[in-house]
């Protein structure tokens, strides 16, 4: 049994990939179909000159991929989605790699120096340090560092599930600068400011209430922090530090990948199977159902007509929505106001798609089964209600 999850993942993946060279496709995408939804990409054209600015945004940001990128592009359905599945795989693994050799290597506290405010607010060990580092850049490498040091005892449940919440957030900083220029250009800078004050200001408030609520749980639970601080760095002994092996030698690599192995097999037990019912729904078109329903559900009176249209848009990426708001204000049916409003609100209406999507995945393989789903839902749900907030408080000055 003990090979039993590499053995089930390695079943799937092949299952996967057999999918792709069969040509199976189910009934309703083989059938062609007379009208296309609005909800694709290409299908929403700019028809004024701000959803113009944003189209050419768009097409800079497609142009010039890189061979690999263009490979993958071409490649059918499930052969694509084997290879997303293998680089999602490896992300994950990296993490968990890095977050063991910052840790038989000694470097977790200086790098915890860089995340001290956060640490010390939320009373959390320095190990949480080195991930919210490396958040800016991944989150599921950064979860995965945090996985492992919780299965090590450098971490417990509480600093876990607070560094992932941490993580979520910071991890959205560094997609979010990617529209400020192509909406500046498009909405007006002022228009900008305030849909990108909305969302760095709930992203911040998020990080400190998590925080704190961190600390408060900490002090109420007399909890210890100097149990669970990695211990530093030792003296160095005849130019060999006492107690680590050497950066390069064998021993040390055999001790990183010894502690490596249980995260590793919890990661081919979660994310092959949960990747592949994600691609089962995406070929079943569910994730556009979803876009075109949901939107349907919430109607707020003091929302336009128009958002009625630019919400299900919204629901397949940032740039679909923001031209079919711009072409709505070319034509002046609505303001810019009203038109940032709908994109806030519309980023909290298509918050479960995101998660199903995109987030429960990577969650479920690197927190497991019930932690996992807990967890990406409850990201979202923190940062739907600060959206929330942030967003009345704008109506309100603006």
């Amino acid at each position: 049994m003990r090979y039993f999850p590499i053995l089930l993942a390695l079943i799937s993946l092949l299952s996967l990939g057999t999918l792709g060279f069969v040509g199976l496709t189910p009934p309703a995408m083989a059938a062609a179909s007379q009208t296309e939804t609005a909800l694709r990409p290409e299908k929403v054209q700019a028809e004024g000159a701000r959803g113009r600015a944003l189209e050419r945004a768009r097409h800079q940001a497609r142009e010039n991929p890189s061979a690999y990128r263009s490979w993958k592009r071409q490649l059918p359905f499930w052969p694509r989605k084997t290879v997303l599945l293998i680089e999602l795989a490896f992300m994950i693994t990296i993490g968990i790699l890095i977050g063991q050799v910052l840790e038989v290597a000694g470097w977790i506290g200086v790098l915890s120096v860089l995340a001290w405010p956060l640490i010390r607010l939320g009373r959390l060990p320095k190990a949480a340090g080195p991930a919210f580092i490396m958040a800016f850049q991944s989150g599921a490498v950064a979860n995965s560092m945090l996985v492992t040091y919780r299965d090590e005892g450098t971490l417990n449940n509480r600093h876990l599930y607070t560094s992932v919440l941490v993580v979520s957030c910071l991890s959205l900083f560094a997609h979010l600068p990617t529209f400020i220029v192509p909406l500046g250009f498009a909405f007006g800078w002022m228009a900008t400011g305030a849909l990108f004050g909305v969302r760095f200001a709930a992203i911040a408030l998020e990080i400190i209430l998590v925080l704190i609520v961190s600390s408060w749980l900490s002090r109420r639970w007399s909890e210890n922090r100097t149990d669970f601080n990695v211990p530093a760095q030792t003296a160095v002994i005849e130019g060999v530090r006492s107690g680590r092996p050497a950066f390069a030698s064998r021993e040390f690599w055999r001790k990183v990948w010894k502690r490596s192995q249980r995260t590793l097999r919890r990661l081919l037990l979660y994310v092959v199977p949960t990747f592949v019912v994600m691609a089962l729904l995406e070929q079943f078109q569910a994730f556009d159902f979803l876009a075109a329903w949901l939107p349907g559900l919430f109607k707020p009176s003091f929302l336009p007509p128009q958002s009625v249209a630019i919400i299900p848009a919204q629901a397949v990426n940032m740039y679909n929505g923001a031209i079919a708001a711009a072409n709505f204000i070319d034509a002046g049916n609505l303001t810019t106001k009203q038109a940032v409003t709908t994109i806030l609100l519309g980023s909290v209406i298509t918050a479960p798609i995101r998660t199903l999507r995109h987030a429960l995945p990577t969650y479920l393989a690197t927190l497991g089964a019930r932690p996992g789903t807990v967890m990406a839902f409850s990201a979202q749900a923190l940062r739907v209600l600060f959206v929330l907030l942030c967003t009345w408080v704008m109506v309100l000055v603006w």
